[in-house]
């Protein structure tokens, strides 16, 4: 599987506001659509419009014990914060932080990479960003370094301690691209007629696809013919080829909270990064269509 290094495709670089200690790109969030989605939806037509259809709709909105700002835009890669708690366990720093650029693995999407930095203080590389699993809006930084310096940043737990957030740049870039893509895809199935219910989502840089499951209305799709696949699978190489040249702009919005991504009017629930345009995925192959347990799974790559 070929994937697209990661060059510039078009990213929005422009000059660089500050707020609250976060450099980041001015964008506002455009209005979101009139109901809360979550990732497994159903398309419904309204009008000219195509939204999915909510399976299991948060009845409040999440709260955050740490600030999540890599939802106020994915082309941003450096902010400060504070740290709220440390702990070490086999050897891995765990930081739990007031405010966080970085993404934590969820939602289909791998976790970021990057360093977090403090004054006096050598880096640490954050290798793996989690929520955590007991205290509800708490995002967890894993971090490694020598010993002598997780000894040193332990020394300073307790006390005020400021450090700064720098992301993998590249790979927030192409989890942006991948995830997008998968959100395309769904706009694509939808524009080919087909009515299939979107379920789990796999939007790491290793096979990644969409799962579907099928519906009786819309166009059908014979799983065991193995030439309708196959025409299916151009059909949606095309389409997507097609998307991506369109120039489809992500919209974000927000319901009571909750954050939504829309494409050319098709919306879900969403708390990952985003290309702000569809022209920045860059060229989508499809990889494969193959049944999965009574479900269709569409593999693609970018």
């Amino acid at each position: 599987m070929e994937l697209c290094h990661l060059k510039e495709i078009g990213l929005p670089m422009a000059s660089m506001a500050t707020l609250n200690g976060v450099h980041k790109e001015p964008r506002k969030p455009k209005e979101a659509p009139k109901e809360a989605h979550t990732l497994q939806a159903t398309p419904v037509e309204k009008g000219d419009k195509r939204e999915m259809r909510p399976q299991n709709a948060l009845a409040q909105p999440a709260t955050h014990a740490t600030r999540p700002l890599y939802m106020d835009g994915t082309y941003i890669f450096e902010c400060e914060a504070q740290v709220r708690e440390m702990s070490l366990n086999e050897g891995v720093l765990s930081i739990e932080l007031d405010q966080t650029l970085f993404h934590p693995q969820g939602g289909g999407q791998p976790s970021d990479t990057g360093l977090l930095c403090a004054k006096g203080l050598s880096d640490l590389s954050v290798v793996f960003v989690s929520k955590d699993k007991v205290k509800e809006g708490v995002i967890r930084h894993d971090c490694k370094a020598d010993e002598a310096v997780i000894q040193a940043w332990l020394s300073h737990k307790g006390k005020e301690l400021k450090v700064h957030c720098k992301v993998d740049e590249p790979k927030r870039r192409l989890a942006a691209r991948l995830h997008s893509a998968g959100h395309l895809l769904d706009v694509a199935i939808f524009g080919l007629g087909f009515r299939w219910q979107a379920g789990k989502g796999y939007h790491f840089e290793e096979g990644p696809y969409v799962e579907y499951i099928p519906t009786n209305e819309g166009r059908q799709l014979d799983m065991k013919d193995a030439k309708a696949k196959t025409v299916a699978m151009e059909e949606i190489s095309a389409k997507m080829k097609e998307l991506v040249a369109k120039n489809i702009s992500t919209e974000i919005g927000f319901v009571d909270g909750m954050r939504t991504i829309s494409m050319d009017g098709v919306s879900c629930g969403c708390g990952g990064t985003h290309v702000e345009s569809s022209s920045e995925i860059g060229e989508v192959s499809i990889k494969k269509i193959q049944a999965k347990q009574g479900n269709i799974r569409v593999s693609y790559a970018v």
